[in-house]
């Protein structure tokens, strides 16, 4: 498998501005998503949020294991590596403390969950649609701050507070981490089939 360096560099670069400076803002907000905006333009081309790389995955060829799965994993891995560096940097690697700690796994209680498992395919469907037909990182960061609230965008970060943290809640984090993206991923496979039967029609 030959590995995009280009494509891996612009997903460590992004990442590492998000964990660094954007998720302080927070997305939910106008400058959070400003950043993000500005972010995604500097790094033209890069994913950036996991969420995005799943989406990519799931409305993707789910049979091309090298072409889709293994491409957009090794974005996955960058992600997660950019994240990594910046924590390193703003903890002054581990010297400064944190206070964080990771968020328990909630797959387990996926029945109690429901509801927010359908909210995230909910925000992936319609959150797909505008950041592949907008063709604007304005209007794609700024669809991210209104649904936000629907979808953790904060995955590669987690991941990298728990590697960095010696390995502390990897496994609930881990989780998380996929299952977060995967029904995002989900919602954007929904959205692309919706709007296929709705061009089908007209």
């Amino acid at each position: 498998m030959d590995i995009d360096m280009k494509a891996m560099k612009s997903e460590m670069g992004g990442a590492f501005v998000l964990s660094w400076i954007v998720f302080g803002m927070g997305l939910g907000t106008i400058e959070g998503a400003v950043a993000l905006a500005v972010t995604w333009m500097a790094f033209s081309g890069a994913h950036i949020l996991p969420v995005v790389t799943w989406s990519h995955i799931m409305t993707g060829d789910l049979a091309d294991t090298e072409g889709n799965w293994m491409a957009n994993g090794m974005r996955l891995v960058g992600q997660m590596v950019g994240a990594i560096l910046a924590i390193l940097l703003a903890t002054e690697a581990g010297g400064i403390e944190t206070g964080w700690a990771a968020t328990e796994m909630w797959i387990p209680d996926i029945a109690d969950n429901l509801w927010a498992v359908l909210g995230m395919i909910a925000a992936g469907a319609v959150w797909w649609q505008v950041h592949t037909r907008c063709d604007s990182a304005w209007a794609s960061a700024f669809g991210l701050m209104v649904l936000g609230g629907a979808m953790t965008l904060t995955g590669a970060h987690e991941m990298g507070a728990s590697i960095t943290s010696a390995g502390d809640g990897i496994a609930d984090t881990l989780v998380n981490w996929i299952c977060d993206g995967l029904f995002v991923g989900i919602g954007a496979f929904v959205g692309c089939q919706v709007d296929g039967l709705i061009g089908e029609e007209e």
